[in-house]
């Protein structure tokens, strides 16, 4: 039996989530469990995930992010874990760099160099510290990281030169297909745009708003630049979204998704497109991350990064063309149901995580 652990941020564990995800307060396509890497146990694989304190006090929050100040990774919540991870756990796996970095230092502190850490990473290029003393402690820690994954190319390719004497692989990250919503036709219909990540370029599709008054733009996001910038447009409206019921009522009134981005190399957005795909609804998205790496043109509409017109004539192609509306939906749906979901994802990890411990059936897989 291989015995898995998956460390997860504050927020993420496995009793808070499930309790969270039954009580349908996540908005969005998600999964009973964060990032679906329960979907890796089997006959021969246990998986585990790290839990949160339940109600963490001012003090503990308080130290908590201290120790994420000093360390610039939460290092506290590896460390409430402590006991779960070094006890028979063979594979730790992560979802991002401050959980894998937080990790290797438990690995060091408590010399646990037997268990084997997948440490994914999102930020971690992007977002490279400029401290010459951060960047020794990081590759101090980050050296001894059995495979590190990234789930854009573009981060991959930095990382393999980056860091030379690693294991480094591309995982396409994917999202819960197990039901999927039939593209319904629409005459009308609200143009939508949904996330918070950094990388939204609000400004360009405020831009594109301002040359298409006739359109109204509704954005599902706390940002606070776009909240800014939409109370500057007419044209443009926060939708309160506070239950997962509403989150889908919001995608099934609308005509078609636009995630517009800035430059990046994290490929920004794609759990949105891929969520459009789910609920059948088309998306305009800009060509910047990696995203043609996940995507292809008849899936997705690709328009180049900050052009206002060209965003606007995507659009206006759109809502002009019906048809080419369903075939895109029919097009993302086929690709995600066979290639690209929670499933295929999680099995990535599962293939890796055989080859790393022996004698666990990798040649088999």
């Amino acid at each position: 039996m291989i015995n898995v652990f998956v460390q997860l941020s504050y927020g993420y564990g496995g009793r808070n989530w499930n309790e969270q995800f039954r009580n349908k307060k996540i908005l969005g396509t998600n999964e009973p469990y964060a990032y679906g890497y329960y979907r890796g146990s089997s006959d021969d694989i246990r998986v585990t995930y790290s839990e949160d304190i339940q109600k963490e006090t001012f003090f503990q929050k308080y130290i908590r992010y201290a120790a994420r100040l000093v360390f610039g990774f939460d290092f506290m919540q590896v460390w409430r874990n402590r006991g779960k991870i070094r006890s028979g756990t063979d594979v730790v796996w992560t979802y991002n760099e401050s959980q894998m970095l937080g990790v290797m230092l438990l690995k060091k502190l408590m010399r646990l160099n037997r268990i084997k850490v997948i440490g994914q990473s999102v930020w971690l290029i992007d977002k490279w510290p400029e401290n010459r003393l951060r960047q020794k402690f990081y590759r101090w820690l980050l050296k001894d990281v059995d495979v590190m994954t990234f789930n854009s190319r573009m981060n991959s390719d930095i990382a393999k030169k980056m860091f030379p004497h690693n294991r480094v692989e591309f995982t396409k990250f994917g999202i819960r297909c197990d039901e999927m919503l039939p593209y319904v036709r629409k005459e009308v219909g609200n143009i939508i745009a949904v996330g918070n990540d950094r990388s939204r370029d609000w400004a360009t599709l405020a831009a594109c708003a301002t040359r298409m008054p006739g359109e109204e733009f509704l954005l599902a996001t706390q940002n606070a630049d776009a909240i800014a910038i939409a109370g500057q447009h007419a044209n443009m409206q926060i939708a309160s979204l506070k239950t997962n019921d509403e989150m889908s009522s919001f995608y099934n009134k609308s005509i078609m998704v636009i995630v517009p981005l800035k430059d990046n190399k994290y490929v920004s957005g794609l759990t949105v497109v891929e969520e459009s795909g789910v609920m059948g609804v088309p998306c305009i998205v800009t060509d910047t991350g990696g995203l043609r790496d996940y995507f292809t043109d008849d899936m997705v509409y690709f328009v180049p990064v900050g052009d206002e017109q060209a965003l606007g004539r995507a659009i206006q192609d759109l809502v002009q063309d019906e048809e080419k509306r369903g075939r895109m939906v029919k097009n993302i749906q086929e690709y995600m149901r066979t290639s690209l979901n929670s499933q295929t994802y999680v099995d990535e990890y599962v293939q890796i995580t055989r080859q790393l411990v022996p004698g666990s059936g990798a040649a088999k897989s």
